[in-house]
């Protein structure tokens, strides 16, 4: 069953890698001339979004039970420790990279077991998004989305204290304003190492868009979005 999801897991993400290159259509037929220039304008032009959020890591081994369980499951600190780096594409496509850190403190529930001392939590992941706008219609400040992709976890008390894991989630961005909102996601890590455990990953925090080579400047405010009544396609 594991090695089941760990294969329908890899191939959503052949899937969604395959669509994304499949839309880079070059204007020249100078191939290394067209991708050159696609990857130039990606790292110049596109809107890249910093976020910096709070985290829960339900990892008690069992993430699919006892979900509102923090007093035993749960692992938070009372600072912000996950940083992400959002850059779009096109076609509702972005990619993201995510840094997170956090404690596990004595007597949480680790992978089945009450842990005796404090570990070290820390993860690294690559994961592809998909704007659900795209198929719904623009709503200008509620951006729902899909993601999935691959990352790396160490919990440094643990008898395997490193892991690769293969990641399906969800989240959505709240836009306050063009460019400032908060953001809100769940995510499904999948372990790939035998005898290492997979987990929940929730993260809530504050998203900053740089519109970089147009739209407005960075670190001033765009339009203020309004929660309630019409809003327009963008």
């Amino acid at each position: 069953m594991r090695h089941s999801k760990i294969f329908f897991l890899s191939i959503l993400m052949v899937a969604l890698c395959t669509t994304t290159f499949a839309q880079m259509k070059p204007k020249t037929n100078n191939k290394s001339t067209a991708m050159g220039g696609s990857f130039k304008r990606f790292i110049t032009k596109t809107p890249w979004t910093f976020g910096l959020s709070g985290h829960v890591v339900d990892d008690d081994g069992k993430p699919f039970q006892n979900v509102f369980s923090p007093s035993k499951a749960w692992s938070s600190l009372y600072y912000p420790s996950r940083l992400t780096v959002d850059g779009y594409f096109q076609a509702g496509f972005s990619f993201q990279g995510e840094f997170a850190y956090n404690q596990y403190k004595p007597g949480k529930i680790i992978n089945g077991e009450a842990i005796t001392s404090k570990w070290t939590f820390f993860s690294t992941d690559f994961h592809v998004k998909y704007d659900l706008n795209e198929l719904f219609g623009q709503t200008n400040w509620f951006d729902p989305y899909v993601t999935g992709g691959y990352g790396f976890t160490l919990r440094s008390g643990a008898p395997k204290p490193m892991t690769v894991t293969s990641n399906v989630g969800f989240g959505s961005n709240f836009w306050l304003f063009e460019n400032l909102g908060f953001n809100i996601q769940t995510m499904a890590k999948f372990a790939m190492v035998q005898y290492t455990s997979n987990y929940l990953h929730h993260s809530l925090g504050v998203i900053f868009k740089v519109e970089g080579g147009h739209g407005s400047r960075p670190g001033k405010l765009g339009k203020r979005y309004r929660f309630v009544g019409k809003t327009s396609r963008r």
